[in-house]
């Protein structure tokens, strides 16, 4: 298969080249995704199909600055993807249990995880670098990696910290990974959507629910929804 042996190529290569191909996955996603997501919400917004949760005007500047350190953001998390490359189980699950047991652990430990990082993030000494996300107070789908890079530290790392205690294999890693970062941005979309259905009404809690939190800064810390609070 091809996406083997890029895999392959990739584990092999140097760490530059690595690294190289990395950031290209990363910054392919962020931008691709924020920007799709963005162009959707602006004409299903003027269709009246649906509307911002928080409908105040942007800070000026604000989506370039958000740019800027997503950017920088996707290259750190290149950085801790080079770190899966020394302690991957497998390429691939061996199996359809084995695919839903590593997915299921990995879903409930980086839950638990972004929690206490969250909670952590918001005490005195590390309140400085968080600061620079909740400088976007009306959030944009652009707004989801606008971190500072110690943040995008504890983002870009939590997979290889996994992978220290548990086995998992490297292109789940890289799903579940690019999965995360477009849920992320979906969650900062700050964008409700006109539906009876109870599946668009159960999504639409998520930004919603990730909304208040940079409202309010004191609410919401968790990622996946308000088990952990």
């Amino acid at each position: 298969m091809f996406i083997d042996r890029l895999f392959q190529f990739w584990i092999e290569s140097h760490w530059s080249v690595a690294l190289v191909m990395s950031s290209v996955v990363n910054i392919s996603v962020y931008v691709i995704t924020a920007l799709t997501m963005s162009r959707l919400i602006k004409v299903m917004t003027t269709k009246k199909l649906g509307e911002y949760i928080d409908d105040r005007s942007l800070k000026d500047g604000q989506i370039k600055q958000e740019v800027s350190f997503g950017i920088i953001a996707c290259i750190v998390f290149a950085v801790g993807s080079l770190a899966t490359r020394e302690v991957f189980h497998k390429i691939w699950p061996e199996s359809i249990s084995d695919f839903f047991v590593q997915t299921l652990c990995f879903v409930i430990f980086y839950e638990t995880y972004s929690y206490f990082v969250h909670l952590l993030l918001h005490q005195k000494f590390f309140s400085k670098y968080h600061r620079i996300h909740h400088l976007s107070v009306r959030v944009t789908p652009w707004s989801a990696y606008s971190v500072h890079p110690l943040e995008a530290s504890f983002i870009g790392f939590s997979a290889p910290l996994f992978m220290l205690f548990v086995p998992m294999s490297l292109g789940l890693a890289l799903v579940l990974h690019v999965f995360g970062m477009m849920f992320t941005i979906m969650l900062h979309s700050s964008y409700r959507h006109r539906s009876n259905s109870r599946l668009i009404k159960w999504m639409n809690e998520y930004p919603r629910y990730h909304s208040k939190h940079h409202i309010y800064g004191t609410v919401n810390y968790g990622f996946v929804g308000s088990i952990l609070g």
